[in-house]
């Protein structure tokens, strides 16, 4: 296992973007082969939505996790992208008063999951679904992944 990085403080905000998109983008053939794995399962028929939530790495250690909600008569919850447990350590209290690290590195994540579920042809998906940060965490936005949105 490889030692974690840990970001200086007083790095610009598009410094620090460029280091954690270039540490994302590094897994990017990864997720997307992971993603077509799960495009190709079957839809159980109770299964009405789904959802993809990006959970915030709210203390600047490195922990960021993707997971996938299929609801139906039961929510069955789908893990991807474990490997963005590793993501640069960053002082987040340092930055607290100009940059938000956690909002930022979920809009990051979000916006590079969307672009590897359209990779693996994820657009055309039977269900609706959008990704988000979890509890408004990022700009509060969702980004529509597939067509049916």
């Amino acid at each position: 296992m490889s030692k974690q990085k840990k970001l200086p403080t007083g790095m610009r905000e598009e410094s620090i973007r460029r280091v954690y998109d270039k540490e994302i983008g590094r897994h990017s053939n990864e997720l997307i082969e992971e993603i077509k794995a799960f495009l190709a399962k079957s839809i159980p028929s109770d299964v009405t939505s789904a959802s993809v939530e990006i959970f915030p790495d709210e203390y600047g250690d490195g922990y960021t996790t993707i997971g996938l909600y299929l609801s139906g008569e039961m929510t069955t919850h789908v893990r991807f992208g474990e490997y963005v447990n590793d993501l640069p350590l960053i002082d987040v209290e340092s930055y607290a008063d100009d940059i938000h690290i956690p909002n930022m590195v979920v809009d990051l994540v979000k916006q590079w999951f969307a672009e590897c579920w359209w990779k693996s042809s994820g657009w055309d998906y039977k269900l609706s679904v959008e990704i988000y940060g979890h509890e408004g965490f990022g700009d509060g936005e969702s980004i529509p992944l597939t067509k049916n949105c």
